[in-house]
């Protein structure tokens, strides 16, 4: 029974994804067009540094996983019948993975642009101060406040921009997240509950191959939240740079922080999957509190079951 809820989990997770593909093409068209149009503002050197982290995460992961299920399904042909189920469930799981790869591409991209918004905010701060030591009258001083008075609205319409990014990233990946998280969750509560059969000693021999499936789901939701609050602290951090600007009672310098300021409260960068959680570190203790009750509730019925029973349930 766990094993047809697993997969059968899976696979409307699936076709979940492939319905919000096509429902959403439009949204996630923009959301590329957008990000085509500020590439260009973005230094070289955030962008290599988010292309080398991302690379990295990507390409270490796909090994991660691909030395796992090497074993594994090595173990089940040598040992077992379950290599056809495995690998039914193991397409499945790269399609599912891939969706979380794609999307913290987005929120890592996301994450990089906001990065240099806030250096961008640094540098403004730091040509206000520089202003303090001259005279009013003087062009050096006309010249470096026009430029800054320019950058901070140019910044300005960037933060805009950028949450356009983010309610469209939101948009597009909401409902196939929803679904993903679903499966997720059902996949390694199904896999604990019969690694925890195999440690009492009913079922696989080797209980390494059945606890090296369940570490690859975590790692990657952990993986793709740590991503998001990386990036939800960096559009936290934009307030805190806006404030550093010095004012000194420049009435069009404090009329255009005002609005900037009031902008970042109506539109705050925030990861959602269409408002039922937050694409953040909550979402892993809500993961648990309901692996944890699953596991409870199996546990304790699973005791009343006969030891023939059982054997007979991991035999079929």
């Amino acid at each position: 029974m766990n094993d047809i809820l697993k997969c059968g989990s899976q696979l409307i997770a699936v076709y979940a994804i492939l319905v919000s593909i096509v429902l959403q093409r439009d949204v996630h068209r923009s959301v590329w067009v957008k990000l085509n149009i500020i590439r260009g503002m973005a230094s070289k050197k955030f962008v290599r540094l988010f292309l080398r982290l991302y690379l990295c995460k990507f390409y270490g992961f796909v090994v991660f996983c691909a030395a796992i299920d090497c074993y594994v399904i090595f173990f089940l042909w040598m040992y077992t019948d379950d290599t056809i189920y495995y690998l039914v469930v193991f397409v499945l799981r790269v399609f599912l993975r891939l969706r979380h790869l794609f999307h913290m591409f987005f929120i890592d991209a996301l994450k990089v642009h906001l990065q240099q918004l806030h250096h961008g905010l640094q540098d403004v701060t730091s040509y206000m101060q520089e202003l303090q030591s001259m005279p009013k009258s003087s062009p050096r001083y006309k010249a470096i406040y026009a430029r800054s008075i320019d950058r901070l609205l140019h910044l300005k319409n960037v933060y805009g921009q950028l949450w356009d990014i983010n309610d469209g990233i939101n948009r597009t990946f909401g409902w196939s997240q929803i679904c993903n998280f679903t499966a997720n969750f059902i996949d390694i509560s199904c896999d604990l509950y019969w690694f925890y059969l195999c440690t009492m000693g009913k079922g696989f021999e080797d209980v390494t191959a059945y606890f090296l499936t369940i570490i690859p789901s975590p790692c990657l939701i952990v993986l793709l939240l740590h991503s998001a609050e990386s990036c939800l602290r960096e559009g936290s951090s934009i307030g805190t740079a806006l404030l550093n600007i010095p004012l000194d009672d420049d009435p069009t310098l404090r009329k255009i922080v005002y609005r900037f300021g009031l902008q970042l409260a109506q539109q705050r960068i925030h990861l959602t999957a269409h408002g039922l959680f937050d694409i953040s570190y909550s979402l892993l203790q809500m993961i648990a509190t309901g692996i944890t009750t699953y596991m409870v509730i199996f546990i304790t019925f699973s005791k009343g079951i006969p030891y023939e029973k059982l054997e007979e349930a991991m035999d079929e």
